[in-house]
């Protein structure tokens, strides 16, 4: 005697509403190309004035694209590569800060074709601290013009309390 097939009929649902996902939103051939092209703004060196806990601090960081359509990142708190990942479909950064922590991000897909004023972008991720701390980061990012941005960073430890806010102007050095 066969065995009905109306078994299998949630098995096979699944199979097609999962593909039917990564068609309805896959990355497309492009994406990793228009990511960069829209991120070369940031490849310029730039000086950077940090305000967190009453403090006021100067230095400069440098940004420049790798032939993999990378950017990379380099000041004196850290060092960072950014590039498309195909799986989430953002811009997605990794990199080590100063003190031995370590850090993921991701910025929210470009709201335009290009860096414009008044135009807002989104940085999540997770800070690992060589102490076992973990801090959870959001950063808010304003283009203020063709040369300037403003960011706020806030976030919480892994106990949920709050860290300092930092809040950094990058200016771009002619």
């Amino acid at each position: 005697m066969k065995k009905s097939n109306i078994l299998n009929i949630p098995l096979f649902a699944s199979v097609a509403l999962l593909a039917l996902g990564a068609v309805l939103d896959p990355a497309k051939a492009g994406d990793a190309e228009t990511y960069y092209k829209f991120y070369t703004y940031y490849h310029a060196t730039w000086e950077i004035e940090e305000e967190s806990e009453g403090k006021k601090k100067t230095y400069t960081g440098k940004c420049h694209g790798s032939g993999g359509g990378c950017n990379i990142y380099v000041d004196e708190k850290e060092t960072s590569m950014w590039g498309f990942d195909p799986k989430t479909k953002q811009w997605t950064g990794v990199g080590q800060l100063d003190g031995g922590s370590r850090f993921v991000m991701a910025i929210s897909r470009p709201p335009g074709p290009r860096f414009e004023p008044g135009m807002k972008f989104t940085f999540t991720g997770t800070i690992w601290h060589p102490d076992g701390k973990i801090h959870y980061v959001t950063t808010t990012q304003t283009c203020i013009d063709a040369d300037t941005t403003r960011s706020v960073m806030t976030g919480t430890d892994q106990d949920g309390k709050a860290i300092p806010k930092v809040i950094r102007t990058h200016k771009r050095k002619k």
